[in-house]
């Protein structure tokens, strides 16, 4: 086998040996396969777009019927709820959590606290007391093992 090479006149004929001449032959079958596989690769990349699509709008969903399931649990006073269908609980949980402390949030606490030079104790100890505490709810589903 030999590949002809044409440039704007002149030819160019080269023998290839035969390690050369199997690549070539087995060149039109792998490029056949890769542009299968990049078809696939398509119409997954695809599914997955339409999927995480469904996944979104069942997340809010999910957050809205939690909103409205908690406030109905938190009004009267609901902890769990047993869930005898599937054999499980949705558990109403409350906890507190200290809010990030950002450069602008120090920034304002070492002016509101260094009027004058004290113990880096002291300073620490006032940065604790002062982050903010926020409450976090959440409706957890509690699968029982029986």
């Amino acid at each position: 086998m030999s590949i002809t090479s044409s440039g704007s006149s002149n030819s160019v004929e080269m023998a290839l040996n035969p390690e050369d001449q199997q690549e070539f032959q087995n060149l039109p079958t792998l490029l056949t396969q890769w542009k299968k596989i990049q078809e696939e690769k398509n119409k997954l990349q695809q599914q997955k777009k339409l999927i995480a699509q469904q996944i979104r709008e069942h997340n809010t969903r999910c957050e809205a019927m939690e909103k409205m399931i908690m406030g109905t649990m938190k009004k009267h006073s609901i902890g769990a709820l047993d869930l005898k269908s599937s054999n499980a609980r949705a558990l109403y949980k409350k906890r507190a959590v200290r809010a990030p402390m950002g450069k602008k949030d120090l920034q304002k606490c070492l002016t509101e606290h260094l009027k004058s030079e004290d113990a880096a104790k002291k300073l620490i100890q006032f940065l604790k007391e002062k982050r903010e505490v926020t409450v976090k709810e959440a409706l957890v589903y509690e699968k029982n093992d029986a």
